[in-house]
């Protein structure tokens, strides 16, 4: 019996779902949607699903695959960075699943490395595997002030203490007023227009809101966010930003809750000097006195920590919500 360590060819989508149906979860949304599978892992510059395999010469199966996610599926940026996904192996195979990351690591060459959302069981491989950072993504918000009754978070009755005015306005940004624009994504790994617009503007599932920060009317930064509704209530979740963090932007951010009807901002990240969000009004979540759920599909009423682990040489590394397969659709 022997092994073929490769990447998963287009023909072999049948074999990949079996694959993730019977080993990893039956109901998986790729086992559901091909559409999602596409847009998670479909390399059309490659022409390959972003999977690799371990492929069985006898019985003509995989016994392990290993996902992962790369920047230039979204944009005409150099393969530098990858995000590691789905990871599994058959009982009978678990050492197929160390050979899986050895390979990619040694066929792709990547400058950084990243997986989030990881177990209990997989952050002891990633500290095997010497990892940089195995942490917590933190979790800053805003809360809406003028909400009496919370009915997706809850928090304490502390009454919040707002920034000075703002010179800032927050509104929305249209696809050519972002394609016109020349803010510029400050961390690593890079990330250029047109993954945004890949990426968020034309997402097949969730519908994302691109919001410029203007000061004195010049656009100096932008986020994307989405917006979820549960009991009959809205939250708002920022996945993504460019240019860097304006001080003081939380009256503005009052006015976008007030304006969208959402019981809170929540923005989830990794960055090294968290300092400059807390300078525009966002608060960390302190997991004692107040909830905000991370998980809608379906909805967990918890609040959930969310790990991360990466591996890159530099310093300005940065992890966003929307990175790897966090902001996945789950739920058709």
């Amino acid at each position: 019996m022997s092994h073929e360590i490769r990447f998963c060819a287009l023909e072999e989508y049948k074999l990949l779902i079996d694959f993730i149906k019977k080993h990893w979860k039956k109901d998986h949304i790729f086992v559901k949607s091909k559409q999602a599978l596409d847009f998670q892992h479909l390399d059309k510059k490659n022409k390959r699903y972003n999977f690799i395999v371990a492929y069985n010469t006898t019985s003509k199966e995989f016994d392990a695959i290993l996902g992962f996610i790369l920047i230039s599926q979204y944009s005409h940026l150099k393969d530098e960075n990858l995000w590691l996904s789905i990871w599994k192996s058959k009982k009978n195979y678990s050492g197929l699943g160390l050979r899986l990351v050895k390979s990619l690591e040694q066929k792709l060459k990547p400058k950084h490395i990243g997986a989030l959302g990881l177990s209990t069981y997989s952050r002891k491989f990633y500290k095997l595997f010497n990892y940089d950072r195995i942490a917590i993504l933190d979790h800053f918000y805003i809360k809406n002030q003028k909400i009496a009754c919370f009915k997706i978070a809850n928090f304490s009755q502390t009454q919040e203490k707002s920034n000075s005015s703002s010179v800032y306005e927050i509104k929305t940004l249209t696809l050519f007023e972002f394609q016109k624009s020349d803010l510029k994504f400050h961390f690593l790994p890079k990330k250029d227009l047109c993954y945004f617009i890949e990426r968020y503007y034309k997402n097949p599932f969730y519908s994302y809101k691109n919001y410029g920060i203007y000061k004195n009317k010049t656009l100096v930064a932008s986020f994307f966010a989405r917006i979820v509704e549960q009991n009959n209530s809205k939250g708002m979740f920022i996945t993504d930003w460019l240019g860097k963090f304006p001080k003081k932007l939380y009256n503005a951010f009052e006015v976008l809750l007030e304006v969208n009807q959402c019981e809170f901002i929540s923005f989830m990240c990794y960055v090294k000097n968290p300092k400059p969000i807390y300078a525009m009004g966002f608060k960390l979540l302190n997991k004692d006195e107040n909830l905000i759920p991370v998980y809608f599909e379906p909805f967990v009423k918890e609040n959930i920590d969310i790990y991360f682990a990466f591996k890159s040489k530099n310093k300005n590394y940065a992890i966003f919500k929307g990175d790897s397969d966090q902001d996945r659709i789950n739920k058709l």
